[in-house]
């Protein structure tokens, strides 16, 4: 039989092929020094606790985290992308390997007959058995593809790992965006109460004569100019309650009850950061990038192996006969071998050009990889900086809401007193108004700061809780279900 030798041959030629096309080898992401980590009393070297928004010490804020990243749609997403990503991967995987089908044929065939002198006769044809189909991978095309597939899918993985980053920053943001709207709020409603009892003082003092009408007014147009700015904060305190609910997959109002306003303060020991030097290795966004970076390379692969031959083989084992009832006797056993080749021999530049363009892709991607490199350092210089930057406001606006708060009381007691006039009490209740409406928007952008550097480090990947992490986190080298 000169099938024998053949398959041998092939089979010999196939386990010494290597694929054609680039290798790509992953480099190792350098440490980084990050100028802005080192400030004193500002950072920590230590390592934060497992699930950064712990470091809070909030359990409101510690469930809604929890709870996003189980039920927020777009972990929801990306973990189904995961899975479609596993399953080409798989079916890729598999593709070097022979490909075996069963199948069973009845042809019924009418057509005129020589022995018939010219008469139509039908016939009938019957077949049982398995089909295969095997191409030899000489050239790496098909495992190439798997190498795009399996990078496809670590792609995918870093991209949940990124989605989960960016839904816990988005709920802790919120979530102090909500404190700090409340606060004002109160800070408002207090401020009120002052001047209500301040324009009271002065219809007192009107009707005494020792005050006069425009002190009334003018008290009264400041208790309307903080009356017309409560309806904005309460509109971003709702805001900020509508977008918690959503990153938890809930409707809108769902979560009014829970978020009843409690007292926050700012975050006040220094920020424990971890190794700051492995920031390129802790960030999914850049893994994502290096990911597509070796996928698109390996699709390079794919099309140089394009420009040679394909060799497949393609078989038949079963019976074969114009007899149904006697279909599968052993008289009736048939097999079949057809090796075949073929090659774009006359079409080699439309195969150049395609693989022009994904040489063209990578190259591509190759700066996309480099440019989330920049971006990942841009984004952790900033945010360090910004809250150091906060940080130092807040110890400013702190001195300065306690001294606006002392110096209401002297003008307060002034003006009763009669030491003072109107518009030296007025104007210290403005400034302590302003001061501690900024004191609440300082204390929440603090915490808000501690949230980007930690978003800028990476720091939300893991998932101590469990949760949408576990959906996708199966091995690369298990079967599909």
């Amino acid at each position: 039989m000169v099938t024998r030798p053949l398959v041998l041959a092939l089979s010999a030629a196939l386990l010494s092929a290597c694929a054609v096309g680039p290798d790509y080898r992953a480099a190792a992401p350098a440490p980084v020094e990050l100028r802005n980590a080192t400030a004193p009393g500002v950072f920590a070297a230590d390592s934060p606790v497992a699930g950064w928004w712990r470091q809070f010490d909030d359990p409101v804020l510690d469930r809604l985290v929890g709870d996003a990243l189980v039920a927020n749609p777009d972990l929801r997403i990306a973990v189904t992308r995961v899975q479609a990503a596993r399953a080409v991967f798989v079916e890729r995987r598999l593709e070097p390997w022979p490909h075996v089908s069963a199948g069973a044929d009845q042809v019924r065939t009418r057509q005129p007959s020589a022995d018939a002198g010219g008469a139509r006769v039908t016939t009938e044809d019957y077949s049982l058995g398995f089909d295969a189909a095997w191409e030899l991978d000489l050239f790496g095309r098909l495992r190439r593809g798997a190498e795009a597939a399996r990078a496809d899918l670590e792609a995918e993985r870093a991209g949940l790992e990124d989605a989960q980053v960016s839904v816990a920053a988005e709920v802790a943001r919120n979530y102090f965006l909500l404190r700090g709207a409340q606060k004002r709020i109160a800070v408002a409603a207090r401020t009120l109460d002052n001047l209500h009892e301040t324009q009271r003082l002065t219809e007192v003092r009107r009707e005494l004569g020792a005050g006069s009408e425009l002190d009334v007014q003018s008290s009264r147009t400041r208790i309307k100019a903080i009356e017309a700015d409560i309806p904005l904060l309460e509109t971003a305190e709702a805001r900020a309650r509508h977008r918690l609910a959503v990153l938890l997959g809930l409707r809108p109002g769902a979560l009014d009850a829970q978020l009843a306003p409690r007292e926050t303060p700012a975050y006040a020991r220094a920020l424990p950061l971890g190794d700051t030097r492995e920031l390129l290795r802790q960030r999914p966004d850049v893994r994502l990038a290096e990911r597509r970076l070796a996928a698109a390379t390996a699709r390079v692969g794919v099309a140089t192996a394009d420009l040679f031959p394909r060799i497949s083989i393609r078989g038949f084992a079963g019976f074969v006969s114009g007899d149904f009832g006697g279909l599968v006797a052993g008289a009736n056993e048939a097999w079949s071998l057809a090796p075949s080749i073929s090659w774009a021999a006359f079409d080699l530049g439309s195969v150049r050009a395609r693989l022009r363009a994904t040489e063209a892709n990578a190259d591509g991607v190759a700066v996309a990889y480099e440019k989330a490199v920049l971006a990942a350092l841009e984004d952790a210089e900033n945010s360090l900086l910004d809250y150091a930057r906060r940080q130092e406001r807040l110890r400013i606006v702190v001195e300065q809401a306690a001294a606006a708060r002392r110096a209401e009381q002297l003008a307060r007691i002034g003006y009763r007193e009669g030491a003072a006039d109107f518009l030296t009490l007025l104007d210290a209740q403005r400034t302590q108004l302003a001061a501690d409406d900024a004191l609440a928007d300082a204390e929440a952008a603090v915490n808000i700061a501690a949230v980007a550097v930690y978003k800028a480090l990476g720091g939300a990947g893991a998932d101590p809780g469990g949760g949408v992490a576990g959906l996708a986190s199966t091995g690369l080298g298990s079967p599909a279900r």
